[in-house]
């Protein structure tokens, strides 16, 4: 499996400067998107004071047995135009952290190509994992027999640091994109971060079409991943591209890495020492299509 930084990621990168003022980033990104044709199909601007339920639904995407999972006041909200997704101490015996369960757009919106990008304040901090991902619509929708990952992002335990990656999931097989979790080769890392990166508002974005997925911060492309039979990941375990071309509904996730999820390195583990809240804060999300990409909703 070749990595290739095809053509279309290259002139996006030489069309959009990377920049770390994620207002202006925004800004030029949503201009390229529009100017390849495409129009906003779908947005959300976390206007008002509470989540808009006809756009997000609460859905147990993760889990881990030593956290409770809860969907009220304390660990989610939409307040002067943020969407707030908060971890806290437990405060149960035997439990580390009270964590919101999954946001995700699944019987509200799925969606096959165009350009989703999402402005927000991520928690890079020891023992956070914060995610901006996508998993293929239930059946009708989805025509392979197995269900396909995209990750936007995921930050795992990092203070510099967003990775990409794709997945495959048949029952209990799994199979991912070659290098493991978190792989260097699909990161994009701040250069020279400033100390309050964790404060700061960044654009993380995805590019997809029938080719291809790219993957950008800050309108910087930092991967490309072919999506066409040639450049099938894993032939023999779940053979076949397919999945990368069924409809797509959005999730978002601010876990923490605790012994009781199924992968949980022990150097990524949260600690005694590590601080809360820990905050996953959204400004907006916004696809963009143009004629031919496919958008469901109710």
């Amino acid at each position: 499996m070749k990595f290739v930084h095809m053509v279309l990621c290259a002139w996006l990168v030489a069309t959009v400067a990377a920049t770390a003022v994620a207002d202006e980033s925004a800004e030029v990104i949503a201009d390229v998107a529009r100017a390849d044709g495409r129009r906003m199909v779908w947005h959300d601007e976390f206007d008002g004071n509470a989540l808009d339920k006809s756009k997000w639904q609460v859905w147990g995407t993760m889990s881990s047995s030593d956290n409770v999972y809860a969907n009220d006041e304390r660990t989610m909200g939409v307040k002067n135009g943020y969407l707030r997704l908060r971890v806290l101490p437990s405060g149960v015996t035997n439990k580390v952290a009270l964590i919101p369960r999954g946001l995700v757009t699944r019987d509200r919106m799925s969606f096959r190509y165009g350009y989703l990008e999402m402005r927000a304040r991520v928690p890079y901090r020891h023992g956070a994992w914060p995610s901006f991902w996508m998993q293929s619509a239930p059946p009708p929708l989805r025509k392979a027999d197995w269900m396909s990952e995209i990750d936007i992002f995921e930050s795992f335990s990092s203070s510099n640091s967003v990775v990409a990656n794709l997945h495959k999931w048949r029952g209990m097989t799994h199979v991912m994109l070659p290098g493991g979790e978190g792989s260097p080769k699909r990161a994009y890392t701040f250069r020279n971060p400033r100390k309050m990166l964790n404060r700061e508002f960044h654009v993380y974005a995805m590019d997809w079409t029938p080719e291809s997925i790219s993957f950008f911060v800050d309108g910087e492309c930092f991967m490309t991943v072919p999506i066409d039979e040639a450049n099938d990941f894993a032939p023999g375990a779940i053979s076949g591209m397919q999945g990368f071309h069924d409809l797509h509904y959005v999730i978002l996730n601010n876990e923490i890495f605790t012994p009781g999820h199924g992968w949980c390195p022990p150097e990524k583990r949260i600690t005694a020492e590590d601080k809360f809240p820990i905050d996953y804060y959204v400004d907006w999300i916004r696809l963009y299509q143009r004629d031919g990409e496919e958008l469901r909703t109710p």
